[in-house]
């Protein structure tokens, strides 16, 4: 029930079912260690996911991202990034890879910067608008983010599918045009939501998973 009053909540403010779902599994995680790497991030930002994780006091955030706006490191995940071996306890990666366009070289490098003990944590979306910044190649589906953090020697990969079906996905699609009417787009989500918990009672597979909104991930160095 908590995580449905968040979500009508948020919704009513104009954030979209994509970042509400990131949101709410940014909040699962008590980070460890002192060096944090956010990429896709600014410095003093409302939306950095960091903000929804527990840190320890002592933590060094770290923001980067492939604009250079004096707000953040300047990295290109196309190539090989600043950051020495073995050098950082986390790397928090949400609605980067999709603007990647050799996603297989970012995951790489993140591992070779990760110490042995560290943490990848990140997000892209499936069923999401075309975001130019300045490119969107790519949407992924769960298995090629497991097969790609498997072939770059990630362990304890976890991977957490949000979405519930057909009409919820059509809502986060429309969602741009009807969000500027909180009331209705509040309404408008309930009735899909319960048109997709219905059908779900009658289909053996779970909707979520052909229909998913965000694929989020955390795996082990």
């Amino acid at each position: 029930m908590k995580k449905f009053i968040y979500i009508l909540k948020n919704i009513f403010f104009r954030k979209s079912l994509n970042r509400i779902f990131q949101e709410l599994y940014a909040m699962q995680f008590v980070l460890k260690g002192k060096n944090i790497v956010e990429f896709g991030a600014k410095k003093n930002s409302s939306k950095n996911f960091t903000n929804f994780m527990q840190i320890p006091k002592e933590a060094n955030l770290i923001y980067a991202d492939k604009i250079d706006d004096n707000q953040q490191l300047k990295e290109d995940l196309e190539k090989k990034i600043s950051f020495m071996d073995n050098s950082v306890d986390n790397i928090i990666l949400f609605n980067v890879l999709e603007h990647v366009y050799n996603s297989d070289n970012a995951i790489s490098e993140i591992n070779r910067c990760l110490k042995k003990t560290g943490k990848l944590i990140g997000s892209t979306p499936f069923i999401y608008k075309v975001h130019n910044a300045p490119g969107d190649f790519s949407r992924y589906t769960a298995q090629y983010i497991r097969k790609i953090l498997e072939n770059n020697n990630f362990k304890n990969i976890s991977i957490e599918i949000y979405g519930h079906g057909p009409f919820t996905a059509a809502y986060a699609l429309i969602f741009d045009y009807i969000k500027y009417i909180p009331i209705i787009s509040n309404f408008i989500f309930v009735i899909l939501l319960l048109l997709d918990l219905l059908i779900n009672f009658f289909v053996k597979t779970s909707l979520k998973k052909i229909y998913p909104i965000s694929i989020c991930f955390s795996a082990d160095k």
